[in-house]
């Protein structure tokens, strides 16, 4: 049965782990920002939203395989748990590859998209060259710890995480030392982490894999991999108005100038990290979820999502007093530059109202991964960047960098009421269907 205990005891581990993943490009920007050098401060600061942003795209296969896995737990089905690891794995490890056959285009475009400074270009190129050679580790790692998330094994994946994460702290402060371009040496710290943390994936699932003929038979099977790929559809076109938004505003600031886009990049890496806290909290609902829906249980669902809210009300108020209390701390911690801090301070505010806004999108996404059923978050996306369109255009030519924030706040606060209102309706839809008893 769902109890508060056990939902703390997947959480909190997944909330780490989930807090943990956009470290990677934090650290880089943390470590960079301290050389004091903004055109190598905007380089790598441009790679790391390029990057989050480009494997947020398929940021589908952990959040499907998470959920797909603990169905298949549910019901018990010993094949269909080996698969819900082999078919994503087989498609990360061809879509990581793909990306590494377009990396000219990739990069050209991110450099003609963000860059406005010709100074930055070869940075950015170098960043973007360097750390694309691990994509498909990357999104292979990503299978790994959905299918771990999905087990409950949400320790071991916070291991796998803070391990890589931990690995590339101690390889960024090294190379940016060794290298005699501080760009190259993070780029290439943060994708040898990147490999090496598959690595360590590996290690903690090979010892639950039971490959079968029948899974043999079933990789090659060009039609489930057609399935799969349908399934995922509704989450992979939410990213890509994901994608749009995160490309859009990325854009604008760099239109803004260096620093105003420095510090954008930088507030925009502590919006990841509040993001995937919340994420977190909504991948132990999909675990639940996910096993309510195997399990056909009515009363498991709803406690799991009144629980999930109660986590999230109070991670919320824990962010905000936190963000508002160690406001001058936080932003030391990214840069000692005078003039790029009081650009930061300009802008802090709206940071602090992104946890009020934002959180329940990410725990009502969790929650729909677990039923199986992504077309309500893809139309949040949809709804939620025609919103962002429309304050773009209204705000930005009158107030400038603040009106590129507003909109990003009405984009979060119409995801997170769109897929509220998308449970109501969903669960008397469940509740009147034989879908659950």
């Amino acid at each position: 049965m769902v109890s508060t205990k056990s939902f703390w005891l997947i959480a909190y581990p997944l909330v780490l782990a989930g807090f943990s993943t956009p470290l990677l490009g934090v650290v880089d920007t943390i470590v960079i920002a301290n050389t004091g050098q903004l055109t190598a401060i905007g380089a790598v600061a441009i790679g790391a939203v390029v990057f989050n942003t480009l494997y947020w795209l398929f940021g589908f296969l952990k959040i499907s395989t998470s959920g797909f896995t603990a169905q298949a737990l549910g019901k018990n089905d010993s094949i269909l748990v080996q698969m819900s690891l082999f078919r994503p794995l087989v498609i990360a490890f061809v879509v990581g590859i793909s990306f590494l056959l377009l990396l000219i285009p990739i990069r050209e475009t991110a450099i003609h998209l963000f860059v406005t400074d010709s100074s930055m270009a070869d940075s950015v190129r170098t960043y973007i060259t360097t750390r694309l050679y691990a994509a498909p580790f990357v999104l292979g790692t990503y299978v790994l710890l959905g299918w771990l998330i999905g087990h409950g094994s949400v320790r071991t994946a916070l291991v796998i995480q803070v391990g890589g994460n931990l690995l590339n702290i101690l390889l960024d402060v090294w190379f940016i030392h060794l290298f005699e371009n501080p760009v190259a040496g993070i780029a290439l710290a943060t994708s040898l982490s990147e490999v090496m943390t598959f690595g360590l994936g590996w290690l903690f699932v090979q010892g639950r894999i039971m490959f079968s003929s029948q899974n043999a038979r079933d990789l090659m099977n060009a039609g489930s991999y057609i399935t799969y790929l349908t399934v995922n559809r509704d989450l992979f076109i939410r990213t890509i108005f994901l994608l749009l938004m995160t490309g859009w505003f990325t854009s604008l600031g760099a239109r803004q100038g260096v620093e105003t886009l420095s510090a954008n990049s930088i507030l925009f890496q502590l919006q990841y990290l509040i993001a995937y806290w919340f994420s977190g909290i909504g991948q132990a609902s999909t675990v639940l979820t996910g096993r309510a829906i195997g399990q056909k249980s009515k009363d498991a669902y709803r406690l799991t999502v009144h629980i999930g809210f109660r986590f999230l009300i109070w991670s919320t108020i824990g962010i905000t007093i936190l963000l508002s209390a160690g406001q001058n701390g936080i932003i030391r911690i990214f840069t000692e530059n005078a003039t790029l801090r009081s650009t930061i301070e300009s802008y802090y505010m709206w940071i602090l109202i992104y946890p009020l806004v934002a959180g329940l999108a990410m725990l009502y996404e969790g929650i729909f991964a677990g039923i199986g059923d992504a077309r309500p978050v893809r139309n949040s996306l949809i709804y939620a960047f025609t919103v962002f369109a429309i304050v773009i255009i209204l705000l930005v030519p009158a107030i400038g960098n603040h009106g590129i924030w507003i909109a990003f706040l009405c984009f979060s606060l119409t995801r997170s009421i769109s897929l509220v209102m998308s449970e109501r309706r969903k669960r008397i839809h469940l509740f009147s269907s034989s879908r659950l008893s």
